[in-house]
């Protein structure tokens, strides 16, 4: 994509959105792969400029194109969302930290067995409140540090397995589990919700892109691009589970009223695909369109469904892909993506076996041991070349089968077929 969008950026900007992009800050990654994904994408379909001069304005926003929209040129904003702004995770990891930390000073490597369920609580005032029972400030008292200690310094810890700490904004479930992981050890029953229109980081996100459409001279649109990197309120748009609770397609069309903002659309990857086979069906992306003006001339948004048509296949959802980045899963250094192994048993004995060309090469590399290769390659089963060799069956021809551009893997296809050399020699049958 940098490559095909040389022709519309300078060497500064190619730079800069390559550090981004192979930044370890997951929402600075997933930020300049959404931008530079839907840069690309406009240049597929219709005219790019990136990072236009607005005249009287010192602010230059993502992108402008003067046919992307039939009417009308666009000046456009790109900025991918997800639930971390207001999942109440960051104030749950530091008070987790803090009590590891605490742990690990009383016994060594007991922090690494503790999980942390945070608590809940609602109240009313002029609105409906839910709020997380966490507090971004927290600090250990000298009542939860004696609490803490006489929980873990016995020699019988961890009997009781959970103690609860109750204090101020904290009210925290403390359990010892066998292995835990320091992404994924903090936790909460209240999900990612928004109970105001504008207390929500959909409308604090574009009234800050709307600040930089501002400029656009008179007969521009001003459009806002936003990306599901995570987000429960893109991904699903007009649903809600309580009747409290405001959907995304509401908090959008609040902002299209109050912000100046002409059109909002949102890339989510959505998984269609029959309910009996949810898991077998593939992530394609979902273009949602929502414009303030009253009469939309027909075949405005045609552009968009273009757009979204060119975009590479997803191959994970928002919520997905940000869980991978955060544990180093996209780190080309780190094991690749294997493309799954693919048996085939033809007539006359024939057997063609197809496997990844990514996960042989690593095992050539001296990447993985034999023991490795096998639980990839034929999960955890027995190796079928050995069980083939054994059966009279040798390689007899070799070739390498494109994955495809999106798969970043191909397969190396292996055709097997009796081999008499390799087969023990017995008695004519009468």
């Amino acid at each position: 994509m940098l490559d095909d969008l040389s022709a519309h950026i300078d060497s500064a900007k190619a730079k800069d959105l390559l550090s981004r992009l192979e930044h370890r800050d997951t929402d600075l990654a997933l930020a300049a792969e959404a931008e530079l994904s839907m840069l690309w994408a406009i240049s597929r379909v219709a005219q790019l400029t990136v990072e236009p001069d607005l005249s009287g304005s010192p602010r230059r926003p993502d992108a402008f194109s003067d046919d992307l929209f039939k009417s009308a040129g666009a000046v456009i904003e790109v900025r991918a969302l997800s639930d971390h702004s207001f999942s109440g995770k960051q104030a749950m990891d530091r008070t987790a930290n803090i009590i590891a930390n605490f742990a690990d000073q009383r016994r060594k490597g007991a922090g690494q067995h503790l999980r942390f369920e945070f608590m809940e609580r609602s109240y009313w005032t002029k609105r409906f409140h839910r709020e997380r029972c966490v507090d971004p400030d927290f600090e250990l008292t000298p009542c939860i540090k004696r609490h803490l200690r006489e929980w873990i310094t016995p020699t019988n810890w961890p009997k009781p397995n959970h103690i609860r700490i109750t204090e101020g904004k904290t009210n925290v479930v403390v359990s010892w589990v066998e292995r835990t992981s320091l992404h994924f050890r903090v936790f909460c029953t209240m999900p990612s919700v928004a109970y105001d229109l504008e207390d929500n980081p959909i409308y604090k996100a574009l009234k800050k892109k709307a600040r930089q459409v501002k400029g656009a001279k008179t007969g521009t649109l001003r459009c806002v691009f936003l990306v599901d990197a995570g987000c429960h309120l893109l991904r699903w748009l007009g649903t809600s589970s309580a009747p409290c609770e405001i959907g995304g397609e509401a908090i959008i069309s609040h902002a299209l009223q109050k912000l100046s903002i002409d059109a909002i659309c949102v890339f989510s990857p959505h998984r269609g695909s029959p309910l009996s086979h949810p898991s077998l069906s593939h992530l394609l992306w979902k273009v949602s369109c929502f414009d303030r003006r009253a009469g939309v001339p027909n075949g405005e948004h045609d552009q968009l469904k273009a757009l979204a048509a060119r975009l590479p296949r997803p191959r994970f959802e928002g919520y997905q892909a940000r869980d991978i980045h955060r544990q180093d899963g996209f780190n080309p250094k780190r094991r690749g993506w294997y493309l799954g192994t693919n048996i085939t048993t033809r007539q006359a004995g024939k057997m063609t076996i197809k496997i990844s060309s990514r996960l042989i090469q690593e095992y050539l590399a001296g990447r993985m041991d034999a023991t490795a290769f096998q639980n990839h390659a034929f999960n955890n089963d027995r190796n079928l070349f050995e069980a083939e060799l054994k059966r009279g069956r040798t390689i007899q021809g070799v070739c390498l089968e494109s994955g495809g551009l999106d798969e970043d893997d191909d397969h190396i296809v292996f055709d097997l077929d009796f081999d008499w050399s390799a087969t023990p020699l017995d008695s004519p049958k009468k």
